[in-house]
């Protein structure tokens, strides 16, 4: 006796249906989605050198985000180019959240503007900005400039002898801005690999001094000592270090700010549980301290607040860059 076949009766609405429960269920519960996200440990891109101010910011947030995350946090340093190569790394890394890295602002627009660079500021996504320093005008401790007028006297007797050192590109920016406000001319002096490899330079008195982060100035003050800082008031980290301002330079103010920010496409619900655990990292108590006994100040933001404030900031780069065309050659 042979069995009756089954006649299949197709239906366009209910196979329409199913395939949309699908494919909800697929992104719901893909390799890019927030639905299992973090299961492995997320890599952690340090564009700089051991030392400088993106690999201590990587080091204070560490332990909160592994914490809140539930997984590892793996920090490996991708450097040179002022930045520009941890960067590009994160660029071309899978948009899924597994790969993250410093964003320090300005070098991410100065390092986006250099020739076939591979990426634009505008790309990436922006978790959260965690902390900011004014810039600093350094010497060595055993410098003959003891303050900043001995330093500006020196430059004005000697025009082009001062070295000054700095990180990359980003550097001679903020060079460009210090001789314009002070008044002087000096020679650039740009160190690759980030502050990490600024500071044993100018400690070993290979330059006069250097422009970078007052927090890394408060970090080493028995090696470095601060002339003059470049922001509207005094820094509790380096008590008696007066502003350009104070002292009669208006008409410059330099800051550094760091923070998160993930390779371009990430899925907005990966990087909203990202920046919840940042969140919830640059909230506890000892991580505040920590940031404002190196004299940074700290900061809190959701993901369109960070993209908008380092799109805020190419302004002033781009006036700064004009400061840079202005240079002797």
């Amino acid at each position: 006796m042979m069995r009756k076949r089954r006649q299949f009766r197709y239906h366009p609405g209910k196979f329409l249906a199913a395939i949309a429960v699908l494919s909800m269920a697929a992104i719901a519960g893909g390799p890019g989605s927030a639905a299992d996200f973090p299961k492995r440990d997320i890599t952690f891109i340090v564009p700089y050198a051991p030392g400088g101010g993106s690999d201590q910011q990587a080091r204070r947030l560490q332990e909160g985000l592994q914490k809140a995350l539930g997984v590892n946090l793996r920090i490996v340093y991708k450097t040179g180019g002022g930045g520009a190569v941890g960067f590009l790394e994160l660029h071309s890394s899978k948009p899924d959240g597994y790969t993250i890295a410093n964003v320090v602002v300005p070098n991410i627009i100065v390092t986006a503007k250099g020739e076939n660079v591979g990426y634009k500021t505008e790309d990436f996504s922006y978790i959260g900005m965690t902390e900011q320093a004014v810039g600093a005008l350094v010497v060595p401790k055993n410098s003959k400039f003891k303050t900043l007028k001995d330093l500006i006297a020196y430059a004005k007797a000697n025009p082009g002898k001062l070295t000054i050192a700095g990180t990359g590109s980003a550097g001679h920016a903020n060079f460009a801005e210090i001789v314009h406000a002070l008044g002087i001319r000096a020679t650039y002096v740009p160190v690759s690999g980030g502050v990490g490899k600024t500071i044993p330079y100018l400690q070993g008195g290979h330059v006069d001094a250097a422009v970078f982060a007052s927090s890394h100035a408060a970090k080493h003050t028995t090696t470095i000592t601060a002339l003059g800082l470049a922001g509207s008031e005094p820094s509790p980290a380096l008590p008696g270090v007066p502003t350009f301002k104070s002292l009669g330079h208006d008409g410059f103010e330099m800051a550094t700010t760091w923070g998160i920010m993930a390779p371009p496409g990430t899925p907005a619900d990966v990087v909203k549980v990202l920046n919840a655990a940042l969140q919830k990292t640059v909230s506890d108590p000892k991580v505040k301290d920590a940031q404002i006994k190196n004299g940074l100040t700290p900061m809190s933001q959701t993901p369109e607040k960070a993209r908008d404030f380092v799109l805020g900031t190419i302004k002033s780069v781009q006036r700064t860059e004009e400061l840079v065309k202005t240079l002797p050659k």
